[in-house]
Order: C-alpha cells, then sequence, then structure tokens
C-alpha cells in the first residue's frame, strides 16, 4: 500500500527555522531556508560545552568554551548569508548548552554555563542585529528565552516554522526548543499557519539515514502505533547539495577531525560494509545531512 502526501510549497512562504545550536538550521532545513521567499533564523544556545578542542590550543576549561561559544555564535548568524539570508533576519540567543531542561524547571532562576564560568547570556549575543528583551539583564532564565522567542516572532511574522520534533529527536536541547516554541506562541497575536518538526537526532540509531551522501533519505525507524507522523519532503538538486556542504563545511563544530576510536570504527565499516566516506567532509553529519531531500513532519 502506497501512501501519498501533498502538501503546499512552504518555499513561497515566509520561513522561520529555530535552532537549538548553531548548524542545527543548516543540517534540518538548508535546502528549505534558502529558498524560502523570505526565511529567519533563530538560535537558541551559543553551543560552548564540550570545547576540548579549542583546549589544545593551551586555553583553560572556561575560555575554550567561551571561544567555542563565540565562534558558534558567529557562525549562527554568518553562514545563513551563503544562502542569501540577510543579517537582520537572524538572532543568536545566547543561552546555555544542555541548560534548557533546567530553565524550563524553574522558569524564573537563572541558570549558568556547565562550562564557560559564564552567567550572562549577552557575551554571545552581541552582534545580534537588534535588541532583545533577554538584553536587559543577561539572565539564562526561561522567561527571557520565552520573550525573546515572542518578540521575535511578532518581528518576523512566520507562516512556516521549523522546529525539532520532540517525539523523534531525544537531544534534551531540542525537546525544550519545541516546548519553548508552544508556549511562547500562546495568546500571541500572530500564529504560524504551519509548524514542521525536523529530527537531527534519533533515540537509538546514530546511522540513520542510512546510505551515503547524495542518497534519498528513508523513514527513520519509528514504530509507536500511538505516534501520528505525516512527512513532507522538499528534494535539493545537486547543486543545492553542494552548497549545503559548503555551509555545514564553514561551522567550527563540524571541522576538527573526529576521535581515534571513530576513525577507526570507520575504518572497519569501510573494509567490512562497503560504507564510503563523504566527499564534503569528515564528520558524519555530511554524510546523513546532504541529501537528495531534507525530511520534515508535519506538527500543524
Amino acid at each position: 500500500e502506497l501512501w501519498v502526501f501533498r502538501q503546499p510549497d512552504y518555499r513561497d512562504q515566509r520561513v522561520m527555522v529555530i535552532a537549538p545550536h548553531a548548524d542545527d538550521a543548516e543540517l534540518a532545513a538548508f535546502g528549505l531556508y534558502s529558498q524560502a521567499a523570505e526565511a529567519w533564523i533563530v538560535t537558541l544556545t551559543a553551543g560552548e560545552i564540550e570545547a576540548g578542542h579549542y583546549q589544545q590550543m593551551g586555553l583553560g576549561r572556561a575560555e575554550a568554551a567561551r571561544l567555542k561559544g563565540r565562534l558558534r555564535a558567529w557562525d549562527s548568524l554568518v553562514v545563513p548569508r551563503w544562502a542569501g539570508v540577510p543579517e537582520a533576519h537572524c538572532a543568536q540567543l545566547g543561552y546555555f548548552c544542555l541548560q534548557l531542561p533546567a530553565m524550563q524547571a524553574a522558569p524564573d532562576q537563572p541558570v549558568a554555563s556547565r562550562e564557560a564560568d559564564l552567567s550572562d547570556i549577552r557575551l554571545f549575543r552581541q552582534l545580534n542585529p537588534f535588541a532583545l528583551p533577554g538584553d536587559l539583564d543577561g539572565a539564562p532564565t526561561w522567561n527571557n528565552l520565552l520573550a525573546d522567542l515572542r518578540a521575535l516572532i511578532l518581528r518576523a511574522r512566520p507562516e512556516v516554522m521549523v522546529l525539532p520534533h520532540p517525539a523523534i529527536d531525544p537531544h534534551p536541547d531540542h525537546i525544550c526548543a519545541h516546548a519553548a516554541v508552544l508556549e511562547a506562541l500562546q495568546g500571541l497575536e500572530w500564529q504560524p499557519t504551519t509548524i514542521l518538526g525536523y529530527a537531527n537526532h534519533l533515540h537509538d540509531n546514530d546511522r540513520w539515514p542510512m546510505g551515503d551522501s547524495g542518497d534519498g533519505i528513508a523513514l527513520p525507524p519509528v514504530f509507536d502505533p500511538a505516534l501520528v507522523l505525516q512527512p513532507c519532503s522538499l528534494s535539493l538538486t545537486l547543486a543545492q547539495q553542494h552548497d549545503k556542504a559548503m555551509a555545514l563545511g564553514m561551522m567550527h563544530d563540524l571541522q576538527p577531525r573526529a576521535a581515534l576510536k571513530r576513525r577507526v570504527r570507520r575504518s572497519i565499516q569501510q573494509l567490512l560494509a562497503g560504507r564510503k566516506p563523504s566527499p564534503y567532509g569528515e564528520n558524519e553529519f555530511f554524510r546523513k545531512a546532504v541529501r537528495r531531500h531534507e525530511l520534515f513532519w508535519l506538527l500543524q
């Protein structure tokens, strides 16, 4: 039995992509936002933790985390220009990586960075093209995040919002990003007509989507019968795939070499299973994200 879903062309509308971290928008939706009539990119966190690559330069733990956060904040604002998104349509909110669940649990309590020795988000917001409510006190709170999102939604008035799918993508910041957007929309005078979900991670499968760069994307192995999933697939030409790969290559977090254990595992997979490395880069996301399609699910 073949199921066919017909969707409007979302590229003809105002699109806002919610990225929990720099590179999430590009991984999930570069093809969509690069072709949209009008696109906005909103990145929620600086993604400053796990900065071991920068500690190898002789930096202390907090210094390395701050440098990584500043670089990823820069990436979130600059890389969309490669797709023609104007600077005025990009915002980096600067909240701290993996702290969104703690913020949600106590909405008015500031939650500091795990590694950067920071409790003020303004270090990572200083390149934004306009002021936002959270700039007033720089407090990393859930209430500030909601205020920032409401201000951005009212400014952009998106017809289509693209955000992580909480039932498929298990990353805690991705789940909280979805929850924050829905809470921010409650009672707001502007409402999007469509909400699309994406998944950059899966619960129990780090190989999905299977196959090589340039292949299509099969549906993920999700078997919950209570979960209603209506897919929406956007085709990308080879030229658009190349542009997406170059956008990912500009992201600092995708540039460091993989750990030795992972490189050895890949070599064994290439030898025994014939798995090909991506021609675009060593990071596994080049293989997983640069495909003939981008896959979304209709949430609203």
